[in-house]
């Protein structure tokens, strides 16, 4: 029987913040609702976003795709080729934005020392699988072949994300280790969703009382997935892939009070039992979206902290 660890106390509080939130929100909700609420959500939770050197929006174009980014440079890299980082935001493949993923992506500009491509990802159900797997993969690709013109070195990649976005960077983390060989160097991937199977014991012993709950999580993948046939694709469902040699080192931290721990769980595994290195962190007394809750969360803050640094280490 699992032994689940008690809510911490910033964590209670914020989830009373949050209840508070969502207490004129009765289900289902329209989609355009969802994402507003999502933006109200993380204005109140997230920190203000931290200086860094430069900030730029620009589309990319690449393996025809065209992908909104923004790109953060840090102080003094001015004719420096710097490593890159490619985030991709949370939001269970239907929410989020660019603004979300600001204070996270400036944060680790900032403490890292890198070049951050924060993907605006084509969200669903007007966007359905693959079509962000695809966005992700095109925006990485064309870090590579940009790295001159925007002061990346394309031999120093890491990429990573959080909930959603963390299974876009785990997929094309995969599809792109054979292109990329040792230039991938690092990936992070925070709660990452990794298999949409729904199958993990986590999704029932989890799945109520906390703010992501297997109703909205498997809402989330019914939009995102044409069809369930698709759930074991392993572009969808990295957890799923036949192997997972030969993929970078990884950071994967968990939330203990979270639906998806035990997927995310199952990939450090996989991953560790294929021979990559990986270094699992989890904040046992939290639920699913504390990275982004800066404001307010101590933890939040010391697990921004521990991606730079591991980030630097690697990559630096």
């Amino acid at each position: 029987m699992r032994k689940i660890a008690p809510v911490a106390s910033e964590a209670r509080r914020i989830m009373d913040i949050i209840a508070e939130l969502d207490k004129d929100i009765v289900p289902p909700v329209p989609v355009p609702e969802m994402r507003a609420y999502a933006k109200r959500r993380n204005a109140r939770l997230a920190a203000p976003p931290p200086p860094v050197g430069r900030m730029e929006n620009r589309v990319v174009e690449s393996d025809g795709c065209k992908v909104p980014v923004r790109m953060y440079w840090p102080e003094a890299s001015a004719g420096r080729q710097l490593p890159g980082y490619i985030h991709a935001h949370g939001g269970g493949f239907v929410v989020g934005d660019l603004d979300m993923a600001d204070t996270v992506c400036r944060t680790i500009c900032r403490d890292a020392g890198v070049v951050v491509v924060s993907v605006d990802y084509r969200l669903a159900p007007e966007h359905k699988f693959p079509a962000g797997f695809d966005d992700m993969i095109a925006v990485t690709r064309w870090v590579v072949r940009s790295g001159a013109d925007i002061g990346v070195d394309p031999r120093r990649l890491a990429i990573g994300g959080d909930s959603a976005g963390g299974n876009l960077a785990a997929a094309a983390a995969q599809a792109l280790t054979a292109e990329l060989g040792s230039a991938l160097r690092f990936q992070a991937l925070v709660y990452p969703v990794t298999d949409l199977t729904c199958s993990q014991p986590s999704y029932k012993d989890l799945g109520t009382g906390y703010p992501l709950t297997e109703a909205r999580m498997r809402a989330y993948i019914d939009m995102y997935l044409a069809n369930a046939a698709q759930a074991t694709d392993p572009r969808a469902s990295p957890l799923l892939s036949a192997s997972l040699a030969g993929q970078p080192p990884a950071l994967v931290i968990l939330a203990g009070l979270d639906p998806l721990v035990d997927e995310g769980l199952a990939y450090a595994k996989r991953l560790k039992d294929a021979g990559v290195e990986v270094e699992v962190a989890e904040a046992p007394g939290h639920p699913h979206g504390f990275l982004g809750w800066t404001k307010e969360s101590e933890t939040s803050r010391e697990m921004l902290a521990l991606i730079a640094r591991r980030m630097r280490e690697r990559l630096c």
